[in-house]
């Protein structure tokens, strides 16, 4: 049977296939096809409530058969594993986070990172794969420490730091909100080393493991611009209480969605064109993928970047990145992966809120300035729960061929199935938001 999805192995913890006996088998299969010079094996996680009895089972598996030094990190973001992992240069040493990244919090999820910091790789994936169908369950006792290793923590929190004080002139106080999803973020804001010139006001920061992605982050930013509207109404623009822009985190610290000062929400697709065209010149690479608003696409090709479409989920933007030698890629989703960091090969949340802090600070701009208006066309994503994914794309055939021929020319329909979740996810563009709803009413008859 299929583990992974788009984004690591995901589910409602105690189905499959985060039940017990197969995330054994998940830890076990990982320690059968790992290098002999792997020693170590760097473990973290989000804050859900489930993450103790994940990662004992895990344990169980991994240490089966042969030893490893376990370095347990506590809550972390799931960026800061292909960092630490970065700067071992002895190479002997792979991540896993325990993490359903935006999911709630019953769900949880299995990212595994290889010695480079890289996700490992499709035929990895399949091999645990393999292993894990072909292996009968089993059983071991063992000891499951809890200390957090700090020093190794701390690494990551000094390079953010480092990142958001080097070589900046603060010309004005900047003040931020952010909505740490009630996840991994949570903790970085304890250690992180912050200028004089910026306050940070953090909502949802603190996990009960629960109340994570629990009406709020990423998933819901529209709460978050809620609260920098009604805050600025009270305030003008000189007030120390004004919030200049908001960002909402995801679970696991990967995704960034922005909130301007007037509260408009701003997604990946937008933070791409934002960061893409105030700090590298026409011309330049860009990745995006299916999922890109066509408005963003068409809006990057007038201005005479080069756009590049990939399948959805970093890993595909990632290849994309290396693939044509690009300067940033990014999801709809707010998964930003940004090259000149050169050592974190995925969507870093904290790194997009400092490279934002920076272009606002350089260009003494308002995000509202830095994007004046929407340049996305009139879109819907409409995500339908089914069992059988297969066979209910098959069976609605003929209702997608009407909305085809609805949109024509001037807008499209892409259906796909999610890699993460047991969803039918169905995208539909048009220009005329009069042709987008009547596209909608047949997709809203069928569900």
């Amino acid at each position: 049977m299929k583990l992974f999805g788009t984004d690591g192995v995901r589910g409602t913890y105690g189905n499959f296939p985060m039940d017990n006996p197969t995330i054994k088998k998940i830890g076990l299969a990982l320690s059968k096809i790992l290098d002999n010079n792997i020693k170590n094996i760097y473990i973290a996680h989000d804050g859900r409530e489930s993450f103790k009895s994940v990662y004992r089972n895990l344990l169980e598996g991994i240490l089966f058969e042969k030893a490893y030094s376990i370095k347990f990190l506590g809550m972390l973001p799931t960026p800061a594993l292909p960092f630490i992992l970065s700067h071992n240069t002895s190479q002997d040493s792979i991540g896993i986070q325990i993490t359903a990244s935006h999911n709630p919090y019953n769900d949880n999820g299995i990212k595994i990172f290889g010695y480079n910091g890289y996700k490992i790789s499709r035929n990895e994936e399949k091999a645990i794969e393999e292993i894990v169908n072909s292996q009968d369950n089993f059983q071991k006792e063992i000891d499951c420490d809890l200390n957090v290793d700090q020093s190794t923590v701390d690494l990551y929190s000094h390079y953010l730091s480092e990142k958001l004080t080097k070589d900046i002139k603060f010309k004005k106080k900047l003040n931020i909100a952010l909505d740490c999803s009630n996840g991994a973020v949570s903790n970085i804001f304890k250690s992180l080393r912050v200028p004089n010139n910026i306050s940070f006001v953090l909502l949802n920061n603190l996990s009960n493991g629960k109340n994570i992605n629990h009406n709020c982050g990423a998933v819901y930013p529209e709460n978050l611009s809620q609260f920098i509207k009604d805050t600025n109404r009270k305030h003008d623009k000189n007030n120390n209480e004004w919030i200049d822009f908001g960002i909402a985190f995801d679970g696991d610290g990967d995704r960034t969605i922005l909130i301007s000062d007037s509260g408009k929400i701003i997604d990946g697709d937008e933070i791409l064109y934002i960061l893409s065209t105030h700090n590298f010149p026409a011309t330049s690479t860009i990745v995006g993928t299916v999922m890109t608003n066509y408005g963003i696409r068409t809006s990057f090709d007038k201005l005479g970047y080069n756009f590049i479409e990939t399948a959805v989920g970093d890993k595909n933007v990632l290849e994309g990145i290396i693939q044509h030698k690009a300067k940033i890629g990014s999801e709809s989703s707010g998964h930003v992966i940004h090259t000149d960091t050169n050592i974190i090969p995925i969507g870093d949340a904290m790194i997009t809120l400092i490279k934002i802090i920076h272009l606002l600070v350089t260009s003494n701009s308002t995000i509202d300035e830095l994007y004046p208006k929407s340049l996305k066309i009139p879109s819907e994503l409409i995500n339908i729960k089914v069992t059988d994914k297969e066979s209910w794309i098959k069976n609605n055939f003929t209702n997608f061929k009407k909305v085809e021929e609805i949109l024509n020319e001037d807008g499209r329909i892409l259906i796909r199935e999610s890699g993460t979740q047991p969803l039918i996810r169905i995208l539909i563009e048009h220009r005329s938001e009069n042709t987008l709803s009547k596209a909608k009413e047949i997709i809203n008859n069928i569900i």
